[in-house]
């Protein structure tokens, strides 16, 4: 199968792996021109409509539109997730996070669009896949598909270790990937967006996992959110949210089992 991933960056694993045990706050690294010239500018053209997406269901805390990859039918989007879910993209990225992390073959991941006012408040995501008790998410991988973006736009990737820690910043550039540890220390998020007309912020998000021990397994969460953007009273809201998906993600799982 043709390397919908750029040869280039298989060939810098060894630095990839420096670079992501020696980032602050928290272990990431910046990839650019990450996916092949011509894969990428392909995804773009074929990325979905407004239409085609839902709008996240976080409501107060994130305002973006959502599509699982494995429903956008297109020959660029099935070449990224044949990549996405081979054995190759799993040695890589075993070869820079030292664990062997693997994608969800039925699931992938999701494709994100954020429009001018949309944002995504800093958070810590989801520790346990929705339907398997043993698989563990540890990390996240992520690519940006907006041509031409500026640093006025916004939306730049917000990182921090704990609620304390100081805040990094990663612009979204085209054809740029993070690949970043997922644990409930990571939290991330992107300021609000200012874009011209006719402009979206265009990423996709796939979650790597780990099967672990039933006995070193956490309790299981959904993604927890700490707004630093809004009122004392939103941040009142995410405390309750926050309690009420723990709930939630325990009846989810209960009903998925019974069905």
């Amino acid at each position: 199968m043709p390397c919908a991933i750029n040869p280039n960056v298989y060939n810098r694993v060894k630095d990839w792996a420096v670079l992501y045990y020696n980032a602050v706050p928290f272990s990431y690294v910046v990839i650019d021109n990450f996916l092949d010239e011509s894969l990428a500018e392909a995804l773009v053209q074929d990325f979905p409509d407004i239409s085609e997406m839902n709008l996240s269901h976080h409501y107060l805390f994130a305002k973006k539109y959502e599509l699982g990859i494995r429903k956008k039918k297109s020959d660029s989007f099935q070449k990224l997730y044949e990549e996405l879910t081979s054995n190759r993209l799993r040695l890589f990225i075993k070869e820079i996070v030292k664990e062997d992390l693997f994608v969800d073959r039925e699931l992938c991941g999701d494709i994100h669009l954020g429009l001018n006012g949309g944002f995504l408040d800093i958070h810590t995501d989801f520790n346990l896949h929705q339907l398997k008790d043993n698989w563990l998410h540890s990390l996240n991988i992520i690519i940006y598909l907006t041509k031409d973006w500026k640093e006025e736009f916004r939306g730049q990737l917000l990182l921090k270790s704990g609620l304390k820690g100081v805040t990094h910043q990663i612009y979204p550039r085209f054809n740029r990937c993070i690949i970043m540890q997922s644990d409930d220390s990571t939290y991330h998020g992107y300021s609000q967006l200012k874009l011209p007309h006719g402009l979206t912020r265009k990423s996709i998000l796939i979650p790597l996992y780990k099967e672990e021990l039933f006995q070193k397994l956490p309790p299981r969460h959904l993604t927890n959110f700490a707004p630093e953007q809004g009122s004392g009273l939103k941040y009142s809201l995410a405390n309750f949210y926050n309690s009420i998906t723990v709930l939630k993600a325990r009846i989810k799982r209960q009903v998925s089992k019974s069905s």
